[in-house]
């Protein structure tokens, strides 16, 4: 399966020869922007595996766009940037997880960086996943305890009746345990 890669540049003969260098590595461009603003906005509407940065863009050098992708996204970050402007670049962007790359691009190093981008996003994206789903399961928790609270309050029920009562409606219902929650808070917490 093809990568997904969002392109940043402002010149268009850099984004043929990116482009180029993208296909022979397995990755599809789906957009090219070329400004900040833009490929915010493509990257909050569209997922992409990629976003690759080539520097600088029409309004910035690239590193800070580079930094807020890599920060509120899952895709991976590849900053190309001037070889004499490597070592900034990367010291601005390290603790952020971008990859610098300097130019001229050397396609062997390009093709080995951009391996790790590929793991690297693919676990950053399975974790991102792993947390949404652990925070979801805590809130989850959190509500039928609440709920549970309120039927020992209301109902002079121990916690294991109250509990044992939300499975039970559950199972009665064919909904979830957070389903049955929400109709506890409802009809109690407007008993305040």
């Amino acid at each position: 399966m093809k990568n997904k890669v969002l392109l940043v540049s402002r010149l268009s003969s850099a984004v043929n020869a990116i482009t180029k260098l993208l296909e022979e590595n397995n990755c599809e461009v789906g957009s090219v922007v070329s400004d900040f603003q833009s490929a915010i906005e493509y990257a909050n509407d569209t997922v992409y595996d990629i976003v690759v940065i080539n520097s600088p863009i029409e309004d910035s050098d690239g590193a800070g766009l580079a930094i807020r992708l890599s920060t509120d996204t899952v895709c991976g970050v590849i900053l190309i940037v001037a070889a004499d402007k490597a070592a900034v670049a990367g010291a601005k962007v390290a603790d952020h997880g971008v990859v610098v790359v300097s130019k001229p691009i050397n396609k062997m190093l390009f093709r080995q960086l951009l391996g790790v981008v590929r793991v690297a996003q693919k676990r950053y994206a399975g974790l991102s996943k792993e947390n949404e789903r652990l925070r979801s399961s805590l809130e989850e928790t959190k509500l039928v305890n609440r709920a549970k609270f309120l039927l020992m309050q209301y109902l002079a029920l121990s916690e294991e009746r109250a509990h044992k009562y939300i499975e039970k409606q559950a199972m009665d219902m064919r909904v979830s345990k957070l389903e049955v929650a929400k109709q506890i808070m409802k009809t109690y917490s407007s008993k305040h």
